[in-house]
């Protein structure tokens, strides 16, 4: 998820001067998802190891040519139209999108973003996350994943974390419209808290 130009850098880890994995792992980013593909690159030192102590195990789709031309192609491509360098200049629009939210929705605890990999907290009006990380959902969420499919986002949603991953071919202009239609989303989960909590403050209104 870090990989092939997501945070700004083709890899994660090169964001830490210094830093160099023994192992590097990938997988649908290599292809675009187009095909499945993974890959594991390992410094000199383990391939040395695993060459000459071979673990006995293959697969049966290693190398498959057409997933090999694909994540080809799709490398050439990410180079020749400089996405990492697209990602980077958007970097600070995501961000600012992302404060708006913070700024404008009670139901926003923070955000924060690396390259074009986003996540939102949401939270309760009593400041508590709106749902523990595999609870069941209650309702006010279950009307906000809705709320997203009614403004026409397929969100990454696993509450309390709202994750923004949009393609890396986006534009500034589809960028900035995407967040315009979460944000129709959380004030519908606004008013929906304020009146679920009003409710709990007075029961009579019940």
């Amino acid at each position: 998820m870090v990989g092939f130009g997501r945070t700004g850098q083709l890899f994660g880890f090169q964001h830490f001067e210094g830093v160099i994995p023994d192992i590097v792992t990938s997988a649908k980013g290599l292809t675009g998802s187009f095909l499945p593909l993974s890959m594991v690159g390992v410094r000199q030192k383990i391939k040395d190891y695993f060459w000459e102590n071979p673990v006995g195990w293959g697969a049966t789709y290693h190398a498959h040519p057409v997933a090999l031309a694909c994540a080809y192609e799709t490398v050439k491509y990410m180079l020749k139209e400089q996405i990492v360098e697209k990602v980077q200049k958007l970097e600070p629009v995501m961000m600012q999108e992302l404060q708006t939210l913070v700024l404008k929705h009670d139901s926003v605890r923070q955000a924060r973003n690396v390259g074009l990999f986003g996540c939102l907290d949401l939270q309760n009006p009593e400041g508590k996350f709106i749902q523990r990380l595999g609870a069941p959902m209650p309702p006010e969420v279950q009307l906000l994943r809705q709320a997203l499919r009614d403004q026409g986002l397929l969100a990454l949603f696993r509450p309390p974390l709202l994750h923004c991953c949009p393609p890396l071919v986006i534009q500034e202009e589809q960028l900035r419209e995407g967040f315009s239609m979460l944000t129709k989303a959380l004030e519908m989960l606004d008013r929906e808290q304020q009146r679920l909590y009003s409710l709990d403050a007075n029961p009579s209104c019940r």
